[in-house]
């Protein structure tokens, strides 16, 4: 439940490592671990999960999942989604390595998973009060990082194991906001936060992590150039299935020289590339705008039956400083006094300013279409009128709220078809086609469509 005083806000989070589809577990471990501490589910004012979702809808969508057949498991998700069970608590959600990517891609930019579940898109801003949440999907992979978003239904074998590889597109609008955020999220690690922790415990029970260290292969490269540039005061990881603690303390403009400056045992130093050599990782050339000295990092397990309950979730108070720029969004309260939702303005400008170098795979001609840009990114000038189009359209209007309107587009799950292997169709998503037409893009998703409401509207049984 939020606290607030004239410098900050309390807020009490919820924090979930790999998802795997168990909602129901989450939420009653949820339930468990807030009477152990004193208070109900209902004084969380958000839950965080840090990716493998596995919004599976129905049979169909596990088709589109990159786990082998014989453990792929339809999940709890279908409930909320048709409406059976509703979310006890706002969640805001980021997408893994095992996922239904065919329903997270429907929501490219962001949505309702089904009522009071939201996911934050390929990457994405969002408000809540004062809390400023950045998230980052998939995974990282070398050999698709440049590339565009290429894959549309049906998948080939290859689609299922790219669709969730992080695009430096993606990163790269993240690297154009201005001021730091509270809270981000990824589901693989950052490269190196290892060495920000207890890396010899780490090592000792996971050899294997210490292999993958000796290649540069062990976290994400990306989400370490966005931990430097927004410095937030908590990152979530997932994905390794160990609980880990670490505190980044920034001693230098670049992350790399942070790294090296690190007391690392001789032994382990030895076998890891970035001491080696001076080489320098990054080359984009953003300096950091996040402001904080140090970072929380916290990456979470699974859940396990028989193992502490902590060790996949856990529950934090976070103070949130109060700043000018949170005046919109303090305002947006529901009835029982919680934030609303709200769209990032910064980050809508950001996306606007990219939507012409957006590459999908046309769903008609099935090709990419070619870089009109060249590869060219978004000036800082273009950047701002973007800002200022957002404050006159949008802030000014009082439009930053995120619309609580949810549509089952594609069809519950249906007992009679499991087993089926076929692939699903695709359902253009009417949020998608809403929050386009809300910044007056050009639809790349769908184009040439008029999506509307066509079915069934389930936000209004929200609890």
């Amino acid at each position: 439940m939020l606290q607030m005083d004239s410098q900050s806000t309390r807020l009490k989070i919820a924090v979930v490592g790999c998802g795997h589809g168990q909602l129901d577990t989450i939420y009653a471990t949820a339930e468990s671990q807030c009477r152990q501490k004193g208070c109900s589910l209902s004084d969380l004012d958000l839950l965080l999960v840090c990716g493998d979702f596995q919004a599976v809808r129905n049979v169909r969508d596990l088709n589109c999942m990159s786990v082998p057949r014989k453990y792929r498991e339809l999940g709890s998700f279908h409930k909320y989604y048709s409406g059976a069970a509703v979310a006890p608590v706002l969640t805001l959600v980021i997408g893994g390595n095992h996922e239904a990517s065919n329903y997270l891609f429907e929501l490219y930019h962001g949505g309702w998973l089904a009522p009071k579940i939201y996911y934050l898109g390929a990457a994405g801003v969002v408000r809540y009060g004062p809390l400023r949440v950045a998230g980052l999907s998939g995974i990282y992979q070398r050999k698709d990082y440049r590339g565009p978003h290429h894959e549309r239904l049906p998948y080939e074998r290859d689609d299922i194991k790219s669709v969730y590889h992080v695009r430096e597109y993606d990163v790269d609008k993240l690297l154009r906001l201005g001021a730091g955020v509270d809270i981000a999220m990824s589901h693989d690690w950052p490269a190196w936060i290892e060495l920000f922790g207890d890396y010899q415990k780490l090592f000792a029970a996971n050899p294997h992590f210490l292999e993958s260290a000796t290649k540069d292969g062990l976290g994400s490269f990306p989400a370490m150039e966005l931990l430097n540039h927004l410095r937030p005061a908590h990152w979530f990881s997932a994905h390794m299935h160990y609980r880990f603690n670490a505190t980044v303390q920034y001693t230098a403009e670049r992350i790399e020289d942070t790294v090296r400056a690190r007391p690392v045992m001789p032994s382990i130093r030895g076998k890891l590339p970035v001491f080696k050599s001076q080489r320098k990782y990054f080359v984009s050339g953003t300096k950091p705008v996040g402001t904080r000295q140090s970072t929380e990092f916290l990456a979470l397990d699974k859940y396990k039956e028989g193992r502490p309950t902590t060790n996949f979730l856990d529950i934090l108070e976070i103070d949130s400083p109060s700043r000018p720029e949170d005046a919109p969004y303090l305002k947006m309260r529901t009835a029982d006094g919680k934030f609303n939702l709200c769209y990032d303005a910064e980050w809508l400008a950001i996306t606007r300013a990219y939507n012409g170098a957006l590459r999908v795979q046309d769903p008609e001609t099935l090709v990419v279409p070619p870089d009109k840009s060249r590869g060219k990114k978004p000036s800082a000038g273009a950047i701002a009128k973007h800002k200022e189009w957002v404050r006159l359209n949008i802030v000014e209007k009082g439009l930053l709220e995120v619309p609580r309107r949810f549509t089952v587009h594609a069809p519950r799950h249906d007992a009679a078809m499991d087993g089926t292997l076929e692939m699903p169709s695709e359902y253009p998503n009417s949020q998608t086609a809403r929050f386009i037409e809300l910044l007056q893009m050009e639809n790349r998703f769908a184009p040439g469509s008029k999506e509307s409401d066509d079915g069934d509207s389930i936000f209004e049984r929200e609890a």
